[in-house]
């Protein structure tokens, strides 16, 4: 009875950690050939099928640029220049991000167990990191999706107060010495 038990617990886990996520404000679609001229490219991607059926919010300051799911990715076009990137699940991160035009930046998202429901971490893929030389094999196995703008829209309307009180928030704690513990960087040397 024991083993049995084993047996379905470990079927039952693989079984979650290859499922994809899906949602109603995301949609598959081609993947970009690269960044448009005079912008900077950032993919977002989340490797791991873990938790599945949790989504993260991707802001870049007060506009959402997209949701973070399991096995999948998707990009968002910068100006060039300085970005504050936030993510938001039961805990809030942050990446500043430094972007230079014609160059394409990587920034990991992954799952991690939270006290009531899941939290997340950003990983920015920075020269010579473990994740530099993977995120091609990721694209090919991973998802490409885009953010469904109207949908999404009227999603963020309606709650536009509450998320605009959230993000400054969060942008004025960042600033502070404990904040600051929440923050990674994306230089301009990390794109490609």
């Amino acid at each position: 009875m024991k083993n049995c038990f084993r047996i379905v617990t470990i079927v039952f886990l693989f079984l979650i950690a290859g499922c994809a996520g899906s949602s109603q404000y995301m949609h598959k679609a081609a993947t970009p050939e690269g960044p448009s001229p005079g912008k900077a490219l950032v993919y977002f991607m989340r490797p791991s099928g873990f938790a599945f059926g949790i989504h993260f919010q991707i802001w870049e300051n007060y506009r959402l640029i997209g949701l973070s799911q399991a096995k999948c990715y998707f990009a968002y076009e910068f100006d060039p220049g300085k970005h504050l990137i936030i993510g938001r699940a039961e805990n809030k991160r942050v990446v500043e991000a430094d972007l230079e035009a014609g160059k394409t930046y990587y920034i990991l998202t992954q799952v991690k167990a939270g006290g009531w429901k899941a939290r997340m971490a950003f990983i920015p893929v920075t020269r010579g990191s473990e994740h530099w030389d993977k995120v091609e094999l990721y694209k090919q196995q991973l998802s490409y999706v885009v953010l469904q703008k109207e949908v999404a829209a009227q999603w963020e309307a309606k709650r536009k107060g509450e998320i605009n009180t959230e993000l400054n928030e969060i942008i004025s704690y960042i600033k502070t010495p404990e904040g600051q513990k929440y923050v990674v960087k994306l230089n301009k040397e990390d794109g490609r």
